[in-house]
């Protein structure tokens, strides 16, 4: 079942991670386009800011705070 409740959500990986393209380094931030359930655990799709895009667990990735608004400063 897809969780769209992190959909749009910043992140940035905690460390390198593989992907068939060539690694995703450390500290590489994206966006969050689902979570999903499959087999027990939990994993993210995230659309990397270097154009990459894959699963990983939510042990993987760091969800960043949003920037406050503009409007409020």
């Amino acid at each position: 079942m897809l969780n769209r409740l992190f959909t749009g959500s910043r992140c940035k990986t905690l460390r390198p991670l593989a992907h068939p393209a060539g690694s995703i380094d450390r500290h590489t931030q994206g966006t969050i386009r689902y979570g999903l359930e499959n087999l027990g655990r939990d994993l993210m799709m995230v659309d990397w800011d270097t154009g990459k895009a894959s699963m990983v667990f939510p042990s993987d990735i760091e969800l960043l705070a949003p920037l406050a608004d503009a409007a409020s400063a």
